[in-house]
This record gives C-alpha cells, sequence and structure tokens, in this order.
C-alpha cells in the first residue's frame, strides 16, 4: 500500500502542479492583455492630445496671419490715400502754374503750329 499511496501522492501533485501552472499562464495572458489595452488606450490618448495641440497651433497661425493681413491692408490703404491727397494737391498747384505762366496762353487757346519735329532715326 505504501507504494499505491505514494504513486496516489505522486498524481495528485503532479495535477495541483498542471493546475498551478495553468493559473499562472491564465494570469500571464490576462496581464498580456490589460497592459495592451493600457497600451492602446495611451496611444490614443497621445494621438488625441497631438490633434488638438495640431488644431490649437493651426488657429493660432491662421489669426495671427489674418491679423498681420490686416494690418498690412491698413498700412496700404493709409499710404494710398496719403499719397492721394498729395497728389490731388500737387495736381492743383501744377493747374495754377501752368495758368499763370508762360504756358497758360497755349493752353487756354489753340496755337496752330507751322511744322512738326520728329526726333530719332529714321527706318
Amino acid at each position: 500500500m505504501a507504494r499505491d499511496d505514494i504513486l496516489s501522492k505522486n498524481q495528485t501533485a503532479e495535477a495541483e502542479a498542471r493546475t498551478a501552472v495553468q493559473r499562472v499562464l491564465e494570469e500571464k495572458d490576462k496581464k498580456i492583455a490589460a497592459a495592451t489595452t493600457e497600451a492602446v488606450n495611451l496611444v490614443k490618448s497621445a494621438e488625441t492630445d497631438a490633434q488638438d495641440y495640431y488644431d490649437k497651433s493651426v488657429a493660432k497661425a491662421e489669426g495671427e496671419s489674418r491679423l498681420r493681413k490686416q494690418t498690412i491692408i491698413q498700412n496700404g490703404e493709409k499710404n494710398v490715400n496719403s499719397l492721394s491727397g498729395s497728389a490731388s494737391a500737387k495736381l492743383d498747384k501744377a493747374v495754377e502754374y501752368l495758368m499763370k505762366g508762360s504756358w497758360g496762353c497755349c493752353m487756354l487757346r489753340p496755337v496752330k503750329m507751322s511744322r512738326v519735329v520728329v526726333a530719332g532715326s529714321r527706318t
């Protein structure tokens, strides 16, 4: 009976060892699955954060660009208005000068020209 008893205890120990190994393997698989899920979630979270940062950066750059464009346009309009006013004043002075000066007589009444001189080479 000692031999049957030893054999029975040996078989029981082997069964318990197989069960323990099976439990450890199942725990390992569960831990791997949990770690994989956590890694996927971390990657998704990082992608979301990166997309948010990208969207905010693009919106900020577009706003700055729009503001810079508007400033350039306003400065250009100021320059155009300044040049236009200056040109109008100079035009008025030029007309007044022509009316008062020696050119005024020719400008007010037509003068018949006796001949026309064309400068340049003839071809």
